[in-house]
C-alpha cells in the first residue's frame, strides 16, 4: 500500500513538474439553475473525463450549488478544485463572479454588479459580451470601459465562434484585460472544451494569474461528439420533466 502510494505521488510530481501550466473550466452550470446534472454528477463527469485542475460553478443568481459542488469534490476529487462562483443578472448582461462567499442578487446595473463582486473580495469577469441569441444577456461594450477583472474571449458554443473573435479584437483595441475560456457547459460532457490556460495547478495559482494577466484562453468550442453525447440528457429531459424550471435542486 505504502508502495502504491509512493507510485502516485511519483507520479503526481512528474506531471506537475512536466506540465507547469493548469487548466481551468470558470463557467459552468447545474441543476441549482438551468444546468441538467446535480453538483455531485457534475464533478463525477468531469473528474472522469476532463484534464482540469480548475473549475468554477457559476449557476445563474445563485452560488449555493457551488458550495455543494466544492464540498462533494474535497470529499471525493481532493485534486479537482471548484471555486465559488455565481453568473449574475444584471439590467446590462451578465456578470460572472469568482471566489465569492455568498450569493449575490441581480443588479439593475452591470457596474453595481461588479462592485458587489469585489465587495466580497471576488473577481468579476464579462462572460460571452457581444453573443446574441438564446436569451443570453450581454455586456458588449462595457467590457472598454467597466472595472472588470477578466473577459471570456473563448465562449464554448460553437455559435460563439464570430463573437469570441470580436470579443478577442474589443479586449485588444480596450482595456486588455486577462482573456479566459470557459465552455458554459450545461451538461458537462463539454465541460473543459474551452477552457483557461494558467502557470500553476490551484485555485490560488488561477486567481494570482488572472490578477497578474498571465492566464491564455485554450481549447475550442463543444466537440460534435460531446454534443452527441448530450442528446440522450436532452431528451429523457423534455420527456420525464416538461417543466425544468420546476426541478431546480434534483439531486445534490
Amino acid at each position: 500500500m505504502q508502495s502504491e502510494h509512493n507510485r502516485h505521488t511519483a507520479c503526481s510530481t512528474r506531471r506537475e513538474s512536466l506540465a507547469p501550466w493548469g487548466k481551468a473550466d470558470l463557467h459552468l452550470h447545474t441543476t441549482y439553475s438551468d444546468g441538467y446534472f446535480s453538483p455531485s454528477k457534475t464533478i463525477d463527469v468531469i473528474a472522469g473525463n476532463s484534464s482540469l485542475d480548475v473549475i468554477a460553478i457559476t449557476d445563474h443568481d445563485t452560488a449555493e450549488g457551488a458550495f455543494v459542488a466544492q464540498d462533494y469534490a474535497r470529499r471525493h476529487y481532493p485534486r479537482l478544485e471548484v471555486i465559488i462562483g455565481q453568473e449574475v443578472t444584471t439590467g446590462e448582461g451578465d456578470v460572472v463572479g469568482l471566489f465569492l462567499n455568498k450569493t449575490l442578487p441581480k443588479y439593475p446595473t452591470a457596474r453595481e454588479a461588479i462592485e458587489a463582486i469585489h465587495a466580497q473580495g471576488g473577481l468579476a469577469v464579462a462572460v460571452h459580451p457581444f453573443f446574441w441569441g438564446w436569451e443570453m444577456e450581454s455586456v458588449k461594450t462595457a467590457i472598454l470601459h467597466l472595472p472588470f477583472d477578466a473577459v471570456e474571449v473563448r465562449h464554448g458554443c460553437p455559435l460563439s465562434i464570430p463573437f469570441n473573435v470580436i470579443t478577442s479584437l474589443v479586449n485588444r483595441w480596450g482595456q486588455r484585460l486577462p482573456a479566459l475560456g470557459g465552455s458554459d457547459s450545461h451538461i458537462p460532457y463539454t465541460a473543459g472544451q474551452a477552457f483557461t490556460w494558467f502557470p500553476g495547478h490551484t485555485d490560488s495559482d488561477l486567481r494570482r494569474a488572472i490578477e497578474t494577466n498571465t492566464v491564455r484562453p485554450g481549447g475550442t468550442t463543444w466537440k460534435f461528439r460531446s454534443m452527441v453525447r448530450k442528446l440522450p440528457v436532452l431528451v429523457e429531459h423534455r420527456f420525464n420533466y416538461p417543466s425544468k424550471q420546476a426541478l431546480p435542486h434534483l439531486e445534490q
